[in-house]
C-alpha cells in the first residue's frame, strides 16, 4: 500500500478537514456519490480528509474536488438528477429556501484505515471536527497534516468528469 503523501496528495491544493454522514462516506467509497451538495462552501479546488460523523466517527476517506458550481435550485436539482440519479424534488427543496447553493464535483477518492477522534487528539489535542470545513495546511495544524498524509490508502477511484461537465454546461445554458 502507498501513503497518501506519495500518490494522491497535491501540495499545491488547499487541504481541508470536512465531515459527512456515514451513508455519504460509504457512497463515495463505492463510487456511487460523485457530487456533494452544500448551501455554501469553499469555492476553489481542494483536497480533504473526510471525518465520518456519528457513533462510527473517524477519518475513513480522502477526496479531491473541483471548484464548486454555484447556481439556482432548479439547475442544481437537474444536475443532481442527471449526473447522480438523485431525487430532483429533494435537491430542489434543499436549495429552495434561498434558491441558491452549490455542487462540488468529486474527482478522486480513496479509503483510509479509520482514524478515530482520540487518535487525532493525540496529535492535535485541541482538534474539533468542523461542521463546514477546517484548513489543515496551516502552521498550527502541520503535525496533524503530516500524520494524516503518512496514512496508507487503498480503493482509489477516479471519476471522469469530461462528459459530465459538458452536460452541466448544457443545463446551465438552458439547452436541456
Amino acid at each position: 500500500m502507498s501513503k497518501i503523501k506519495d500518490e494522491v496528495y497535491d501540495p499545491f491544493l488547499p487541504t481541508l478537514l470536512i465531515s459527512l454522514h456515514q451513508e455519504y462516506v460509504k457512497e463515495i467509497l463505492t463510487g456511487q456519490k460523485i457530487i456533494e451538495y452544500r448551501k455554501s462552501f469553499f469555492k476553489d479546488s481542494f483536497q480533504a480528509f473526510v471525518y465520518t460523523t456519528g457513533s462510527a466517527g473517524g477519518i475513513q476517506l480522502f477526496i479531491k474536488c473541483a471548484p464548486l458550481i454555484r447556481n439556482n435550485a432548479a439547475n442544481l436539482a437537474q444536475i443532481g438528477q442527471e449526473i447522480q440519479n438523485d431525487d430532483y424534488a429533494e435537491i430542489f427543496d434543499y436549495f429552495m429556501p434561498k434558491d441558491d447553493g452549490c455542487i462540488i464535483p468529486i474527482l478522486k477518492s480513496c479509503a483510509v484505515k479509520k482514524i478515530t477522534l482520540e487518535q487525532l487528539r493525540a496529535v492535535l489535542p485541541q482538534i474539533v471536527v468542523p461542521q463546514k470545513y477546517l484548513f489543515l495546511d496551516r502552521p498550527d495544524k502541520a503535525d496533524l497534516l503530516n500524520f494524516l498524509l503518512n496514512q496508507e490508502y487503498d480503493n482509489l477511484i477516479i471519476n471522469n468528469w469530461d462528459k459530465r461537465y459538458a452536460l452541466i454546461k448544457n443545463i446551465l445554458a438552458g439547452k436541456n
